[in-house]
């Protein structure tokens, strides 16, 4: 009996769970495969209860040339993992006079350090998750950059091509890293390069923009997208009555964009002219600005971020928020690339924004993003998405 106290785990937390955390921190820890091993054996040799009681501490007790022989390893070679294990704090060695280990005196490889570490370890364990996180959206930033620039190139005309100012951005543009670099990339370093990348297409709007000399056609837009996608001029919010849909049904049914054919009592049938032109109207004005006073609260503190210090509000900022409001709203990222590959970047981006604007939705709010994003795919590949109409409608609830 000791009146010795001894760190213990902190509450929820067991050996086993130790275990998966080292498993995981093993590359961040510098911990190759097989000196884990060696550690995650000795480990599993004591007793569960010695990591939880603060009056005990868990020891392993066995001979070294014992456990190099389990190990399949050289004694030396055990030897070497211990003392590094020992030198990184994972474990003390404590031993006899003669160097002989035993359960009398509590002499072996004490484990009481690892246990005092884990808080340590899990707030490593959050930062490198959050770091993972902040890469990935980085990295989701640049293939948007990259897909921006090659839009707008691939629809200029040899003499927009030729110009001295288009062809130093291109040369800045074949200087990017290839994607798979991006994986290894410090984070630091990716952070530099996806904030260079942003103001290269911010260099390349503005080049477009001061040219009225160029032919070249406009890269894909607000208006255009729309247009290409509501061809037919009733392609309108319809106002006769619709089947209310509940909050637990399927995620498709979460958003509600009304067909653009309408009964017979519905006024679309009776002033289809009109709304028609309204729409157009609509389409028209339809710049940056006015996306974003129709966005949320949240999704504009992102597009204000992603413009920065640049005096004018660009497509290219909407598209880069959208991307990285994705993951704060829970939509997979699967779902959002299948999404670009069908609607492009300015389609995926607006169906973002209207999925967020009505997470609030004073009837039918959005409760699964990542669902209505798919349903939304679904209905434009189908050819029955109506965006116009659930802009006007969402316009209409923000006063505009």
């Amino acid at each position: 009996m000791t009146d010795r106290t001894f760190p213990s785990l902190p509450q929820g937390h067991q050996r086993f769970s130790v275990e998966q955390l080292l498993i995981e921190l093993a590359p961040a820890l510098g911990l190759r495969s097989s000196r884990l091993h060696a550690l995650l054996y000795m480990m599993k040799q004591t007793a569960p209860g010695d990591w939880t009681a603060p009056d005990r501490e868990p020891v392993f007790f066995a001979p070294q040339d014992q456990t190099a022989e389990a190990l399949s390893k050289t004694r030396r070679a055990l030897y070497d993992d211990e003392a590094a294990l020992e030198a990184a704090g994972l474990i003390e060695k404590r031993v006899k006079g003669n160097g002989s280990r035993s359960p009398f005196g509590g002499c072996g490889i004490v484990f009481s350090r690892l246990i005092a570490l884990v808080p340590d370890l899990l707030n490593l364990k959050e930062q490198l998750t959050a770091e993972r996180s902040h890469r990935k959206v980085l990295r989701n930033r640049r293939s948007t950059y990259v897909r921006h620039i090659k839009r707008h190139l691939r629809d200029m005309t040899p003499d927009t091509l030729a110009h001295p100012r288009l062809l130093s951005i291109i040369e800045a543009f074949d200087a990017w890293p290839l994607a798979a670099r991006l994986a290894n990339m410090p984070i630091e370093a990716l952070e530099r390069h996806v904030s260079e990348a942003q103001a290269l297409c911010t260099t390349l709007d503005d080049f477009l923009e001061t040219r009225p000399d160029s032919t070249a056609k406009a890269a894909e837009n607000f208006p255009c997208f729309i247009q290409e996608n509501n061809q037919d001029s009733s392609s309108v919010i319809c106002n006769a009555s619709v089947d209310e849909r509940g909050a637990g049904k399927p995620a498709h049914s979460e958003f509600s964009c009304s067909s653009p054919d309408g009964s017979e009592i519905c006024l679309e049938n009776k002033h289809g002219a009109e709304r028609a032109a309204r729409n157009t109207q609509f389409i028209n004005h339809l710049t940056p600005e006015r996306i974003f006073k129709l966005a949320s609260d949240d999704m504009q503190s992102y597009i204000l971020a992603c413009q920065g210090d640049t005096p004018t509000l660009r497509e290219i900022h909407i598209i880069d928020a959208a991307t990285q409001i994705i993951h704060p709203l829970g939509i997979n990222h699967d779902a959002w690339i299948k999404a670009v590959s069908l609607m492009g970047d300015v389609g995926a981006s607006l169906c973002v924004l209207l999925i967020d604007a009505n997470r609030n939705h004073p009837t039918t709010p959005i409760r699964n993003p990542g669902g209505a994003l798919r349903a939304m795919t679904a209905r434009h590949q189908s050819g029955s998405l109506n965006l116009v109409g659930s802009l006007i409608g969402l316009a209409r609830r923000r006063g505009q």
